[in-house]
């Protein structure tokens, strides 16, 4: 997948064209009949400088969605203009994770978290907030609690402050597609 996300940003970049079907690379041709949902993340100097995903798949299939969350990709302010050229293409990392519903599990307590391979959401309708964090994001004290103390963090929340009530927490298990040595 992160060839995908590679040729989506090149073609953009280069031709200011989305890429069509018959730029997909062959060996992704059997994800035009599955509907994963897609988080891409791409890194330059060993920090994140643009990220976007969804936690459901709102494309006929998961090539269209991985090409549409490239696409968010480019609005992202982390990304700098600057970097926004073909020849910087190069020096960035690309991560692509996608996974299903069934990889992903509600849980009622934040230390049914296992935080070695599953991503942490924190969800509150009634704030009308959704924050994730990925595995091996917490490298100090990588507990559960740091996680949820993390997504509330992003989602500008202040945990002492929330109850149950306010938010239900997902775990999930994705799987990763990388360039990243």
């Amino acid at each position: 997948m992160h060839s995908l996300v590679r040729k989506t940003l090149e073609t953009y970049l280069r031709e200011k064209r989305i890429v069509t079907q018959s730029d997909i690379p062959p060996d992704l041709i059997p994800m035009m009949s599955t509907r994963q949902s897609v988080f891409v993340t791409l890194y330059h100097d060993g920090r994140v400088i643009a990220s976007s995903g969804r936690i459901q798949c709102q494309k006929e299939n998961t090539i269209y969605e991985c090409i549409d969350i490239s696409m968010l990709c480019l609005k992202d302010p982390r990304f700098a203009t600057s970097l926004q050229s073909v020849d910087n293409l190069a020096n960035l990392y690309i991560r692509v994770d996608t996974f299903g519903p069934e990889d992903r599990r509600m849980i009622q307590n934040i230390a049914e978290m296992n935080t070695r391979d599953e991503w942490l959401i924190l969800l509150s309708q009634n704030l009308g907030i959704i924050s994730i964090v990925l595995p091996h994001m917490v490298h100090l004290d990588p507990t559960p609690e740091r996680y949820y103390a993390l997504a509330c963090e992003k989602a500008g929340l202040d945990p002492m402050k929330l109850t149950h009530s306010d938010y239900v927490l997902y775990t999930l298990k994705t799987r990763e597609s990388t360039d990243m040595v």
